[in-house]
Order: structure tokens, then sequence, then C-alpha cells
């Protein structure tokens, strides 16, 4: 049985000493000079190609050391565990509380992201909406896409009004003192509405701790966060038009004694 000409051990080897390769070095190692060869091979293998240079570096999966955000860079070429730049773009702004910018999204792939993006939102993969004259790409699903316009609009640094829920040691006596005080000053409504935005600035988590910290149930305050994020806030009324206990229906003395009487 004649032997294989060309080994897949060969690219192998040279991605595992030289980490990433491009399709020429590839060609060098197996001795050909046609790319599909080097695809076939790379097909029996766990590859994945760069979201940088044009796709036209190669590494193994086994390699490539992904960071929490799901990157690798290697001798100045980038990877993704998600694929293409592409699909990469569609994810980040998926999973980002505030949708991007395609500025922001270039300086965090570390490579021009406008044309990908307007490639996902003319695939209606993303939407694109406009906020205080600027652009913000965004998911295409309604519910998570008005979540982030509305955490866009909000101030671009974070800060934790309840500092006693991150760390209660360095929050005094008095601030929590004034916290409740300034609680009990607010009407049904206005708690449940004040908790929901405070757990959208704190984020993941913020509906158990806003909870904890101003004394509601952790669904009160998913319900105030839902409320402002669907924009359903009705001024003058506490409820839901239909919530609450139904209206008893009050009888005139007067009535009541003629009813008795007759």
């Amino acid at each position: 049985m004649p032997s294989e000409r060309f080994s897949a051990q060969c690219v192998v080897r040279l991605l595992q000493r030289r980490q990433v390769a491009t399709m020429e070095e590839l060609k060098d190692a197996l001795g050909t000079r046609v790319d599909m060869t080097v695809f076939r091979k790379l097909r029996t293998l766990a590859y994945l190609s760069s979201y940088s240079h044009g796709g036209r570096y190669y590494c193994l999966q086994q390699v490539a050391d992904f960071d929490k955000r799901g990157l690798w860079t290697c001798r100045g070429v980038h990877f993704s565990r998600f694929g293409s730049l592409v699909d990469t773009a569609e994810v980040f702004v998926n999973r980002a509380e505030r949708g991007y910018l395609a500025s922001e999204l270039t300086a965090e792939l570390q490579v021009q992201a406008k044309d990908p993006l307007l490639v996902l939102v003319r695939a209606e993969r993303l939407a694109r909406k406009e906020v205080s004259g600027l652009y913000v790409y965004c998911s295409a699903e309604r519910t998570t896409r008005r979540h982030q316009l509305i955490t866009r609009k909000l101030p671009t640094k974070q800060t934790q009004a309840f500092a006693l829920v991150r760390d209660p040691s360095t929050e005094s006596n008095e601030a929590k003192a004034a916290l409740v005080l300034f609680v009990s000053l607010l009407d049904e409504r206005q708690r449940r509405l004040f908790g929901g935005l405070e757990s959208l600035r704190l984020g993941w988590g913020g509906d158990r701790e806003v909870a904890e910290a101003i004394g509601l149930d952790p669904h009160t305050i998913a319900r105030g966060r839902r409320d402002l994020l669907e924009h359903d806030v009705q001024v003058g009324r506490l409820r839901r038009p239909g919530a609450g206990r139904p209206p008893m229906e009050k009888k005139h003395p007067r009535s009541s004694r003629k009813s008795r009487g007759s």
C-alpha cells in the first residue's frame, strides 16, 4: 500500500513549534504549492484561522490560550474562540451591557470593526440605534436591545449607590441610617422603581443586593427593573390599573335605613 505523500503531522509539528503560520508556511511544510492540499490536512485537525490579517494565519485549538473574553494574541495575530471577525463581533455586542460603538469594539478587538458590524446589521443579526448623535450597535433581540440602550444612557462611570452592599465594613452607620430614612419617605411605587434603577446600575446580582440594602423582596426589585426597561411607569399610580384589592361599594347611610324600613 503506497505511503501518504502529504502527512498532516508536518502541519502539526510546524504549528506546535511556531504556534501560528501562514498558508505559504504550511505549504512549504507539506511540500506542496496547492492551497487545497493544506486545507484537506487542516480539516483533519482542530484548527482556527485568525480574525485579524484577513484570516491568513492558522493555529491549533490546543495551542490557543484564550483569555476570559475568548481572545488570544500571538505574535501580533489575533484569534477568537468564536471564529471569524464577524462572528466574534456578534458575540461581543450581544453580551455587552451597553452595546458597542464601532470605535469601542475596534479598541476591544484591536482590529477595524465598523465593516463587520455593518454586515451584521444588514443581515439583521444586530441592530443599530442612534444615541446622543452616535450609532450604538446592539442586540437584534428586543428585550436585550432595550436594556442595552437604557444602560448606554446612564453615566459611563458606574458608581455604587450602596457601598454597604459591596463592602459593609467601609460604610458608616450614619450613611446606613440615611439610606433607611430616605427609603422610608418613598411610597410603594417609588421604592420599587428606585430599587429597580439601582439594580440596573449594579448589574448582575443587583436585585438581591439592593433588596437586602433597602429591605424589599427581590421580586419587587425585579419588577421595578422590568417596569423601567419596558417604560411601564404611570404617573400618579401606585399600581397598574386593575391591580390591588377590588374596590368595595360604599352604601349611603340613608339609603340603608330606607331599605331596612321598607
